[in-house]
């Protein structure tokens, strides 16, 4: 068997170390896990890992296989297909897309909670947006969604508040956003389609993900990634 540096077994060995530390780095599993379960709990948070979670799992078999135990040299070499395949999964899950590319060229508008009522619909109607961040002393404290507002209706119907006066009221009192939070979030500009996704899965309040420098709510929303972006999402990590 050859003994080149670059030899298919070897890069196939090499690929693999990098994909079990960036499993454990990225999904901050502890290193005394093995491989096998480092995957199938990365699986758990990441589509990513989930879409190739049998064939990490069995390329672990194979490294296992073509590596002698007490020596930790290649006995065998695996074929070239599977070792760019395995490459290509590497890559996947150490680069994937960012969140911003699909939201990167959408314009965002922001309101000031101070506005009032009647300001916002005006400019979500002009706008087209849903979703509109809003802030208070430039931190984000919520964002206002149709929704919300067809309720504030509801309630100053059934408590007796004219909808002139309604129209009136700043919008940070008007649509309380500050005791709604479970809706929205706020995420760095660095991060992955496959965590805004996971997000998604694990909150089914969550309507919209607010894109900012470093995560930060005091800085300007940068995009803004809601349900309806959830299918070209997947649709993009399933052509990465």
């Amino acid at each position: 068997m050859a003994n080149r540096k670059d030899s298919l077994a070897r890069q196939f060995i090499d690929t693999y170390n990098r994909i079990d530390k960036a499993l454990r780095d990225i999904f901050n599993l502890k290193p005394s896990i093995s491989y096998s379960d480092a995957v199938r709990r990365a699986s758990a948070m990441s589509s990513i890992v989930r879409k190739y979670e049998d064939d990490l799992i069995d390329f672990g078999r194979l490294r296992n296989a073509i590596v002698h135990r007490a020596t930790d040299m290649p006995i065998a070499e695996p074929h070239e297909d599977i070792v760019e395949k395995f490459k290509q999964i590497e890559r996947i899950i150490t680069t994937p897309p960012l969140a911003m590319q699909i939201v990167g060229n959408r314009a965002v508008t922001s309101m000031s909670a101070e506005i009032s009522l009647a300001e916002l619909i005006k400019e979500m109607y002009k706008t087209g947006y849903s979703n509109i961040p809003v802030y208070l002393d430039k931190t984000i404290i919520g964002v206002v969604n149709r929704k919300m507002i067809i309720d504030s209706f509801g309630r100053a119907i059934l408590n007796g508040v004219k909808l002139e006066d309604l129209f009136k009221q700043k919008v940070v009192d008007a649509l309380e956003v500050y005791s709604i939070t479970a809706h929205y979030e706020v995420v760095s500009e660095k991060a992955t389609i496959d965590q805004v996704l996971f997000m998604f899965q694990q909150n089914r309040k969550l309507s919209v993900v607010l894109i900012t420098q470093n995560g930060d709510y005091t800085k300007e929303a940068l995009g803004i990634v809601t349900t309806a972006d959830v299918i070209d999402m997947q649709d993009i990590l399933d052509n990465y």
